[in-house]
């Protein structure tokens, strides 16, 4: 059964290429937001099954929309993603603490890669 995955990525070729490897085959129906503000947005809207969040937006960043995600009540425990260009030790570590179920560094970009990371994480929590 296809799940509902969120990106949310201001690096819009980045989200497409993303969004195109997940809904190939009817695979997964994928939404998009450019910036943490409408990520919460379609968070309340779309009620996704796994979020892939970019580290450094504009609005509301990684750190401060995984801080804010958790005061919804009404998205239990979502499994989210960290995608970044940068290898931070300090904020993967931070993520972690929030709840992060995986990071994808994009310099090291493999949509193949990125694609097996995603249904991991969504077997699991089945």
């Amino acid at each position: 059964m296809a799940k509902k995955i969120l990106i949310i990525d201001d690096d819009k070729i980045f989200a497409k290429i993303l969004k195109d490897g997940l809904t190939q085959g009817g695979k997964h129906e994928v939404v998009v937001a450019h910036d943490g503000e409408e990520g919460l947005e379609k968070v309340k809207q779309d009620h996704p099954d796994l979020i892939v969040l970019d580290m450094m937006m504009p609005k509301i960043g990684g750190i401060e929309f995984l801080k804010k995600i958790k005061l919804f009540n009404i998205t239990p425990q979502i499994p989210i993603i960290i995608s970044s260009q940068l290898m931070d030790v300090e904020k993967i570590s931070e993520s972690v603490e929030l709840g992060v179920k995986g990071y994808i560094v994009k310099s090291d970009f493999s949509l193949d890669n990125i694609v097996k990371q995603v249904e991991n994480v969504l077997n699991k929590e089945r």
